[in-house]
């Protein structure tokens, strides 16, 4: 080595993180030397904050596993490889176990949790070692979603079980579980221990999760209704704010203000155009807080159905693009999910499409980096968990689960 290994530090440390990974693989005495910076500065932690876009970085934070070793390097080199999607090596693995009649899933640190058609709840381990196993109530299991639990730590997990006009907080410590009922619920959103539900007759409520001596509450923070003939089409809690889609009217509530009121009015953001009007609110979501898409059929050909995205900008501005689906696919999408800098679509024939989304304007859907085929089952649900070494991709149809993993060879 030419230079001293104190200039060599020097340098690294003002380095990118692209830059640094380069440097670990050039030989083992540079590789010494970034691990060394790794371990006495926050160099990792400085270029996750400062190259990750904050939206992104928000989600590995809360989706990453294991607390415990350099969490921030292993952060940056699963974005990193997944910046890099084209040499992104996808492994597929048929999960052990048999469920019949799946309808949903959802995934948390160290809880699978996978819900039936006929109310079942059962909870794994990462292994897939059967936790636990019940029926909530004896109808459908549309929706499962882990919530953070409060500021205690005596529960493991808390759970939101969603059927059809109600929701379930399910929370389990091994032994004991702990449950609040909330009836005659049309949908919800949750963020971190924050939720909002909107009930039978348009009331929308935003409640936190809290926790006193070891019980599990929900406190109201903001309530209002909506009125007809007007109809709320999808919400999305992220980061602080709630956005609403109220017809083709894009509204925001600041829930974590500390000077929000319960009686406070929803700001109004803009005001949307659609192509084809919203008749089923099932197929139109909120991504994050700042791109809304909708997935419509013309009803002159049933096989011209399309796909809308609308790109949400500052004041009232937006722009949109609009695909459609079947001159693409062949097939009908079922599924649409959105992790970090990845977007996919799962469709009717057991197909996922993966996409790299650097910019959401330069988004073409007929440009996909993967075409993985998953089964012959249409997808209808999609989650994921990231590791120190991997970025894992649950994928279910009614009948089966399969796990991708998504990792850059040679790496480390």
């Amino acid at each position: 080595m030419i230079l001293p290994v104190e200039i060599i530090e020097n340098i690294l440390r003002k380095c990118d993180g692209k830059t640094l990974l380069s440097a670990r693989k050039v030989d083992e005495e540079w590789k010494h030397i970034v691990d060394y910076l790794t371990q006495k500065t926050r160099i990792w932690e400085w270029c996750c904050k400062e190259e990750i876009p904050k939206n992104q970085l928000i989600e590995y934070l809360q989706s990453y596993q294991d607390e415990a070793g350099d969490k921030w390097l292993h952060i940056y080199i699963n974005w990193y490889s997944w910046e890099s999607i084209d040499q992104v090596m996808c492994d597929i693995v048929l999960s052990p176990v048999e469920v019949p009649r799946i309808s949903c899933i959802a995934v948390s640190g160290n809880y699978i949790a996978v819900g039936s058609q006929d109310g079942r709840l059962r909870i794994f381990s990462n292994d897939w070692k059967m936790l636990y196993a019940a029926r909530i109530l004896a109808v459908k299991i549309n929706s499962l979603t882990f919530m953070d639990s409060g500021n205690g730590e005596s529960l493991d997990f808390c759970l939101v079980v969603s059927y059809n006009k109600g929701l379930d907080i399910f929370c389990f410590d091994g032994i004991s579980k702990n449950q609040l009922v909330i009836q005659d619920v049309k949908s919800h959103s949750i963020y971190k221990n924050y939720i909002c539900y909107e009930k039978v007759g348009g009331r929308m409520t935003i409640a936190k999760l809290t926790n006193t001596d070891g019980r599990r509450q929900l406190t109201e923070v903001w309530f209002s209704r909506i009125y007809s003939p007007s109809s709320l089409s999808c919400m999305k809690m992220w980061e602080g704010v709630c956005t609403f889609l109220v017809n083709n009217e894009v509204k925001i509530i600041e829930y974590e203000s500390a000077e929000i009121t319960p009686m406070d009015i929803m700001k109004k953001k803009t005001r949307i155009k659609f192509n084809f009007p919203l008749v089923d609110s099932q197929n139109t979501q909120i991504l994050r807080n700042d791109v809304i898409i909708s997935l419509c059929k013309n009803d002159d050909d049933v096989k011209s159905d399309f796909i809308e995205f609308f790109i949400l900008g500052k004041n009232d501005k937006y722009s949109k693009k609009m695909f459609n689906t079947w001159e693409i696919f062949r097939c009908y999408i079922t599924c649409i999910y959105l992790y970090g800098n990845t977007l996919i679509l799962g469709v009717d024939v057991g197909t996922v499409y993966i996409y790299h989304v650097s910019c959401w304007k330069n988004l073409d859907i007929r440009e996909y980096s993967h075409k993985l085929i998953i089964g012959k089952h249409p997808i209808i649900c999609i989650d994921v968990k990231e590791t120190p070494t991997e970025r894992k991709f649950y994928v279910s149809s009614k009948f089966n689960i399969h796990e991708i993993s998504g990792f850059l060879p040679n790496i480390y």
